[in-house]
């Protein structure tokens, strides 16, 4: 995570502000009410960075996701009522309103505002976090719009959807043409500090991408376990690096009520609704002595000034670890996983003398590869608290071991479509779809 002060963020919550972020109900993803049009580049990046941010690490993806892993408990509200499983169509409305107007069009714009001047590096920055949040999204809902959307000037109000599979090769794609944005010898105006999730540096994004497309590929193992696991690892020496310690993607908050971490702010807001400190990963990691139990519920990533990362060094250890694990790279195996879970611990000021030798911890290369993969993927789960990405890693590995908190009911494996969607553009909105439809990449 670069090193971000209070005129950084504040800029970016002003930005929000100016742009009007689409914070509304029953918008369709092509209104285009809110267009950017006369803002400056450096505006329109800010403003998309924190509301993805806002957005992804708050209550509708991060706190919905880490109950729906067992990370949190729903206690009051609705809230209660997914922790029965009964999320319906009008819970998520606003959630899928921040991303389509409040990031993707904004995103969209911005692309469209340099693409024709040469501003590379808004170009490139666009494409990069245009891939971040349609993968965020796309693994959250399955089929969205993207390639026919964001038309509302043209009156094309009713979007397409594009298949899970065609997304994700338009992330690629997007990664692909922003690290080559990213690499031109005349970037243009770059934003410096108005860039808050790494200052206006090229070469961070460039390791943001390259790390990002990681994440995607290792999602894919289900469709070819060892044939992905080779990419994660070619993908982990592309040139321009990955991220390290320190590099972290990450948007950090203000010691504000209203430009507060949104974890902090729903639970300030909506006291009760949420529970912490009695959920099943919780007590397994009490059961184990592990450390990090006090950080987590002391407010390492719940109060006001926690950051919201999108992508941590730690991470991709935890991805390689997986990737040679699977491929029966045993020595470079551990030697990933044991720097992610002490990357884990150092994020958060944790103390890891004599974790690692723990038995329910340690790494055994005379074990099978399915308690491998259980080992690091548990890990991983610890490791990553209230980060949307253990939903994703449960349902292609099925680990770690979950229990249904409601007998004779799945846990759920998506997210309903927005009212929204079924009431303005229903017609393209997929159908048979229930929470427990797998997605693509799930089958």
């Amino acid at each position: 995570m670069t090193i971000l002060n209070k005129t950084l963020v504040t800029a970016g919550f002003a930005a929000l502000l100016a742009l009007g972020s689409g914070c509304k109900k029953y918008l369709d993803v092509n209104t285009d009410q809110d267009r950017p049009v006369d803002a400056p580049p450096a505006a329109i990046l800010t403003g998309a960075e924190v509301m993805a941010a806002y957005t992804l690490g708050g209550a509708d993806v991060a706190l919905t996701a880490s109950l729906l892993t067992n990370q949190v408990d729903g206690t009051s509200q609705q809230f209660k009522n997914y922790q029965l499983y009964q999320i319906v169509a009008d819970n998520l409305t606003n959630c899928w309103s921040n991303l389509y107007q409040g990031t993707f069009n904004n995103l969209v714009e911005l692309r469209k505002m340099s693409e024709p001047k040469k501003w590379y590096f808004y170009s490139g920055a666009s494409k990069i976090l245009t891939a971040y949040v349609l993968g965020s999204s796309t693994d959250l809902w399955g089929d969205i719009p993207y390639s026919d959307a964001f038309q509302g000037l043209d009156f094309k109000f009713k979007p397409k959807y594009d298949k899970q599979e065609d997304i994700y090769k338009t992330i690629d794609g997007l990664l692909t043409a922003g690290i080559a944005d990213m690499k031109q010898p005349q970037l243009g105006p770059v934003p410096g500090g108005n860039d808050v999730l790494y200052g206006g540096d090229p070469a961070l994004w460039i390791k943001f991408a390259n790390s990002y497309r990681m994440r995607m590929l290792i999602h894919l193992t289900k469709k070819d376990p060892a044939g992905y696991a080779q990419k994660v690892i070619d993908a982990a020496n592309a040139a321009g690096g990955i991220i390290a310690a320190g590099e972290e993607a990450a948007v950090a908050f203000l010691n504000d009520p209203t430009r507060a971490n949104p974890v902090q702010q729903f639970n300030s807001q909506r006291p009760g609704y949420i529970t912490y400190d009695q959920s099943f990963m919780i007590n397994q990691m009490k059961a184990i002595g592990d450390n990090r139990v006090g950080p987590y519920l002391g407010g390492a990533y719940d109060s006001k000034t926690s950051p919201v990362f999108l992508l941590t060094a730690y991470e991709l250890d935890f991805i390689l670890a997986e990737a040679h694990a699977r491929l029966g790279h045993d020595a470079d195996a551990q030697s990933h996983y044991e720097a992610a879970v002490l990357g884990s611990f150092l994020s958060v000021k944790a103390d890891p003398t004599g974790y690692l030798a723990k038995p329910e911890v340690k790494y055994d290369p005379a074990a099978s590869a399915a308690d491998k993969l259980k080992l690091i993927m548990t890990q991983k789960y610890y490791a990553m608290y209230l980060q949307a990405e253990n939903f994703t890693d449960w349902r292609r590995t099925g680990f770690p071991l979950l229990t249904s908190k409601n007998a004779g009911k799945e846990i759920p494996r998506r997210y309903p479509y927005p009212q929204s969607e079924l009431s303005y553009n229903g017609g393209n909105v997929p159908s048979g779809i229930s929470l427990t439809t797998k997605m693509w990449w799930d089958q």
